[in-house]
């Protein structure tokens, strides 16, 4: 009897803790509800959208939050496009931008009248704790997604949240909600396989800070402020890397740099060697995986850096020599065009690495836009061998042209010559 009564009370129990899940699940959609909005950018010319995400009423009730990427078109292109709000209820307005982080894909607009009750902003929970992630998927509605905190991206250099939820196209500016309603995180991203990405809301509040110390006055220059954000973003990750304890690997004759950071990966891509090969390659590829979106043609913040080791008992030095020169080429990793750089201009000259001769080349090329940044791109190559090559490859998108220099002296003076 005692058994009996004991499983009876476990599954009230059961019953109740479900039945309270649901209820908040319907509670924190029907409190959010009026506050989330769609977010649309809006082609001048033909009326019709051009893509959507989402945002939420926060600080004041004509603020709202939402991503950077989600108004990017408006803000390279303002002459082409407008930005609007649709409601639930289908209600429509303009917005009118205020301030932009791009470093952290954020955004806060203003609404002309009111538009609802601001959420307010909490630290992030524990890992673990449930969230709710709210938006526009895939322009269908107004959704809730349910999700917990896996915590804090490590090798991320924003400390983005992992989020266990799948954040559909068109939920990107959404707020995230902790289980008392307030925003913890700002939707982002998805990878796929149920596993997205949030803004830590900590970044939000240091725009609504700067906000609200103006009055609530919009950039008069965005692509200034932008710049500035990413020059300093820039200098310090590169001063961070810079004065990191590398990891090492031995690439032929060379022990040299590899993983800078916990952001970086390195990975093999040698070829498997064949007995009627004429000469042995060893390749190693490293990258922080990591850009800032500009736009949907652009994005910088790349760092990407290779070592090729090559060989050769077979080949006579001239042959070598043609094969190694082949090899001697590098491509930066980026799409910008005439109108978002300049040319690059270069500079070579023959070095001494590790008490061997090297022929090291140095380009630059600056955006028109966002100044101070630059796209740099380094080459070096041993000399002075005949059947012995090796070539370290570096370039930087984006980025601050002193401190990217710096970074690449620092890692060449850690190379070490061995036999």
């Amino acid at each position: 009897m005692l058994r009996r009564l004991l499983m009876v009370i476990l599954f009230f129990a059961t019953f109740d803790a479900t039945l309270l899940a649901k209820t908040d699940t319907a509670s924190l959609y029907a409190d959010a509800e009026q506050s989330v909005y769609q977010i649309r950018v809006i082609n001048k010319e033909t009326g019709k959208k051009s893509s959507i995400g989402s945002g939420f009423i926060v600080s004041k009730n004509n603020i709202l939050a939402t991503n950077y990427h989600v108004v990017s078109q408006y803000v390279n292109d303002p002459d082409v496009y407008v930005l609007e709000y649709l409601s639930n209820s289908k209600e429509t307005g303009k917005l009118e931008l205020l301030d932009l982080d791009i470093v952290h894909d954020l955004a806060v607009v203003r609404a002309p009248k009111a538009m609802g009750k601001p959420l307010e902003i909490d630290d992030i929970p524990e890992k673990g704790a449930r969230l709710f992630s709210l938006g526009n998927p895939l322009d269908l509605g107004f959704s809730i997604v349910a999700g917990t905190n896996n915590g804090i991206l490590k090798q991320d250099e924003d400390g983005n949240v992992l989020f266990s939820g799948s954040l559909n196209a068109g939920m990107s500016g959404g707020p995230t909600l902790n289980e008392l309603g307030k925003v913890i995180g700002i939707n982002v991203a998805t990878a796929g396989n149920n596993i997205s990405f949030l803004v830590p809301a900590d970044y939000l509040r240091i725009i609504l800070k700067r906000l609200k110390k103006n009055n609530f006055t919009p950039v008069k220059d965005r692509f200034a402020h932008s710049s500035a954000q990413l020059q300093t973003s820039s200098s310090h990750i590169l001063k961070k890397l810079a004065n990191n304890h590398w990891g090492q690997a031995s690439i032929g004759n060379f022990i040299v740099p590899t993983e800078l950071d916990k952001s970086v990966r390195c990975w093999d891509a040698s070829r498997p060697p064949k007995k009627e090969d004429l000469f042995r390659s060893f390749y190693t590829r490293c990258s922080n995986e990591d850009d800032i979106y500009l736009s949907d043609q652009l994005s910088i913040g790349s760092i990407n850096y290779e070592y090729l080791w090559l060989d050769s008992k077979k080949l006579n030095a001239i042959r070598f020599y043609r094969r190694y020169e082949k090899l001697n080429s590098s491509a930066l990793a980026s799409h910008a065009g005439k109108r978002d750089v300049t040319n690059f201009a270069c500079h070579t000259a023959f070095t001494k690495i590790a008490e061997q001769n090297f022929k090291t080349t140095l380009c630059r090329r600056d955006y028109l836009k966002y100044k101070h940044l630059s796209d740099i791109l380094f080459t070096t190559a041993l000399v002075g061998h005949d059947k012995k090559g090796f070539i370290f490859n570096m370039d930087i998108t984006g980025t601050d042209a002193k401190a990217a220099i710096r970074l690449f002296q620092k890692m060449l003076e850690a190379f070490k010559w061995h036999k």
